[in-house]
């Protein structure tokens, strides 16, 4: 789920893209090139994950909206839980700061901004087209997979509108460790995308899609901005996830 500072950046960049694209194929061509100048990140695609080490050291069990995970150390920490109690923001005496949130609209991000009232944005579903029948998953990754080289400007103008937008949105709504890198991965149950290396960001985003249709954000950094996890400090929170109630009580305990 976005942030509402997040909502109002995408609906100014979506003004901005509305600009863009009335413009002929040629300015498309420019903006496009401007754009993956201005914003590094837009060229990032996600690579395959390579290492799945796990961290054995001790840990802590935690358990929110149906859900349990495991983190890799055992301070003592204090939590915070906000949006209608679909997120929680947990800071932790070591520096260690992650923050769950199961997504209100659990049919994919660009759903979600079709459907979501409060940003007025039911005219993308146009632009979207077939891409709303996809499932999540398959919606982050064509998000993910956007980049300024993948956009034909002199193209049929539907895709290219569809790129513009899918671009537009990919700089606003996805981490700000997306210039470091982004990764795939696949687990027994479960599979997604990894936002952010650890190895060159402070802040990596883990967006868990599992076998019963659940999305599930995890989103990592640090509260005094020394902290950077491990990929195996990573990989045990992601292989530890899973899901402690049915889709059913999912869904009660999720509202």
């Amino acid at each position: 789920m976005l942030g509402a500072f997040v909502r109002v950046g995408i609906l100014i960049a979506f003004l901005t893209v509305l600009v863009a694209v009335l413009g002929p194929p040629v300015g498309i061509f420019i903006w496009t090139r401007m754009e993956a100048r201005k914003v590094p990140a837009l060229n990032v695609v996600p690579l395959v994950l390579a290492d799945y080490s796990v961290s054995n050291s001790p840990g802590t069990a935690l358990s929110y909206f149906g859900y349990e995970f495991d983190v890799p150390w055992n301070t003592t920490y204090t939590q915070k839980t906000l949006s209608n109690g679909r997120f929680v923001q947990l800071k932790f005496q070591s520096g260690q700061s992650v923050t769950f949130i199961v997504p209100e609209n659990q049919d994919g991000l660009l759903t979600e901004l079709v459907e979501d009232r409060s940003l007025q944005m039911g005219n993308l579903r146009l632009i979207f087209g077939d891409l709303m029948s996809r499932s999540a998953y398959e919606q982050y990754g064509i998000l993910l997979n956007t980049t300024p080289q993948s956009i034909k400007a002199f193209g049929p103008r539907a895709e290219a509108v569809r790129g513009v937008t899918l671009l537009t949105i990919k700089a606003i709504a996805l981490g700000p460790g997306l210039e470091s890198g982004a990764f795939s991965f696949e687990l027994p149950g479960k599979r997604g995308f990894q936002v952010g290396d650890p190895r060159k960001s402070r802040r990596v985003d883990l967006e868990v899609f599992d076998s019963a249709g659940g999305h599930i954000e995890i989103l990592c950094g640090s509260t005094n901005g020394n902290i950077r996890f491990s990929q195996s400090e990573l990989n045990r929170i992601l292989t530890s996830l899973h899901a402690t109630a049915t889709p059913a009580q999912l869904a009660v305990l999720q509202k």
